[in-house]
């Protein structure tokens, strides 16, 4: 199933058109650190339900520690409580900065271990890219992921809840770009799919062979094309140091486990080794700076998303405090 992310940032939704283009879940930003409510939280639940998606909602996590991260849970939980009931698709905790430092694997932890105590509601964690492969892979046990990949194929990971593959998509309903969201393996539906095709093969096998073994190399080149076939169309790309595993190599090409599919890359750019030195590539000319005059509503991670940069970044161009405090009318540099 597709799917996209809204807040209020997005506007005014027409959700039955959204829905009769073919997309089926929405999750809706409802919290945001210890005070923030989304303005337009409640309408837009209501709204997609009754349109017939499957809704969630998230928290945009800004803990500095396990005792924050426990008071931002108790605050997402009293927003979204009278609202569980419109929701049949998971809650989750968006957590793509690091404002804990060496406790944030712990405050995630606290922030779950607090959600388990108020409700019984399926929960999930959002995050990103090398973001979440340097510091949270392995540390979520038992809750799902909706992890963000702007790229043909989710690059990093193998098991997944959810996958938001863009944050400039296009969806009738909704003035702007919007993030793209599709299921992945470890979706209901998608399980119960596999399930009933695998016991169905074995059912009519006479042997069942044992799982393929993979073997793990990281990338040596600055960038390196992911393709459909060996010297095929290019879906996207690797970056220097990324983690990849690799099925087999044959007449210099790699075959590579992404999800459930197959893609092929260069077998010269790999290495079993960690430590590797990409080659320096070409500078390119600087982009012209990109700059936004602050409206109300505004937050500096909507702005990131809208623009394509990161909190950090928009946080050190603009010398931002530790809150991320924008004033309405000042213009500020986004990219």
């Amino acid at each position: 199933m597709i799917g996209f992310d809204i807040y209020h940032g997005n506007g005014n939704v027409d959700f039955k058109k959204a829905y009769a283009a073919g997309y089926r879940i929405v999750m809706v930003k409802a919290t945001e650190g210890t005070t923030f409510k989304d303005p337009k939280f409640t309408s837009n639940v209501k709204a997609a339900k009754k349109a017939g998606f499957k809704v969630g909602a998230y928290h945009f996590a800004r803990f500095t520690s396990p005792a924050v991260a426990r008071a931002e849970a108790r605050h997402f939980y009293s927003v979204i409580k009278s609202y569980l009931k419109y929701m049949d698709e998971r809650i989750a905790l968006d957590l793509e900065v690091n404002h804990a430092g060496k406790q944030l694997v712990a405050s995630m932890a606290a922030f779950f271990d607090e959600m388990k105590k108020l409700t019984q509601h399926k929960l999930m964690l959002y995050s990103m890219g090398y973001f979440y492969l340097t510091n949270l892979k392995g540390h979520h046990d038992g809750i799902p992921l909706w992890y963000a990949r702007y790229a043909s194929i989710p690059i990093g990971v193998s098991n997944y809840y959810m996958w938001q593959k863009s944050q400039t998509g296009k969806v009738p309903g909704i003035s702007g770009y919007v993030d793209l969201n599709e299921t992945g393996p470890d979706y209901p539906s998608t399980v119960q799919a596999t399930v009933k095709k695998a016991a169905s093969t074995v059912k009519a096998a006479t042997t069942v062979k044992a799982a393929v073994k993979t073997t793990p190399y990281y990338v040596t080149a600055s960038k390196l094309n992911i393709r459909k076939s060996p010297g095929g169309a290019i879906l996207g790309h690797l970056n220097h140091g990324d983690r990849v595993q690799v099925l087999g190599i044959s007449a210099g090409w790699a075959k590579l486990k992404s999800g459930n599919k197959a893609v092929y890359v260069s077998a010269k750019y790999l290495s079993k080794s960690k430590t590797v030195t990409a080659k320096k590539p070409v500078k390119k000319a600087a982009p012209a700076h990109v700059y936004h005059t602050v409206k109300a509503g505004d937050t500096v991670d909507a702005l990131a998303k809208k623009y394509g940069s990161s909190i950090k970044q928009i946080k050190t161009w603009n010398k931002l405090d530790s809150k991320y405090t924008i004033y309405v009318g000042k213009k500020i540099r986004v990219k």
